[in-house]
């Protein structure tokens, strides 16, 4: 049987839900999808202070869509999943008596987040070689297109490629 969340989200979890879209490498990228991801993610949490702490240093994104509601599905397993974590969180944060579900899907939101960021950071840091191969390269490139397609590092690219071109 399907559960569904249903709340109205404020400007937070909209802009962290357009950040993690363009972090998140999966293809499927519905709002149940990306839910049950951030549910796996949220059980490897030590110590959700950590997570709570970083409220504070979420931006508004002016480019993120306006909406005021948010609506996602998730299944059986992803339901144990999440009152594991709900009973983490409440433990961890002793000065909330109750786990509203927009604060929930906010802390899931910011750690999810994070592990994307630190994910693309540690692909990041593997490449330190100086001898980059094409096919490398090129998975690097779409790698960049797909996770970082505002980036000034492929503006440069693009307008070197462009160059390139015209040369030719």
């Amino acid at each position: 049987m399907e559960k569904m969340l249903n709340f109205r989200c404020n400007w937070r979890h909209v802009s962290l839900e357009y950040q993690i879209k363009r972090y998140d490498p999966s293809q499927d990228l519905s709002r149940s999808a990306v839910l049950v991801r951030e549910i796996q993610a949220a059980e490897k949490v030590k110590d959700w202070k950590s997570v709570r702490d970083r409220i504070g240093e979420v931006e508004r994104i002016k480019d993120a869509p306006d909406i005021t509601n948010f609506q996602a599905k998730y299944n059986e397993e992803s339901a144990k999943s999440l009152e594991k974590v709900r009973e983490k969180i409440l433990e961890d944060l002793p000065e909330l008596q109750i786990l509203q579900t927009r604060y929930l899907v906010l802390l899931l939101q910011i750690n999810y987040l994070e592990e994307l960021k630190k994910a693309a950071l540690a692909v990041r840091s593997e490449l330190q070689s100086e001898s980059v191969e094409a096919p490398e390269l090129v998975k690097l490139l779409v790698e960049m297109i797909l996770l970082d397609k505002d980036s000034e590092v492929l503006q440069t690219i693009r307008d070197l490629l462009v160059d390139w071109k015209k040369r030719r």
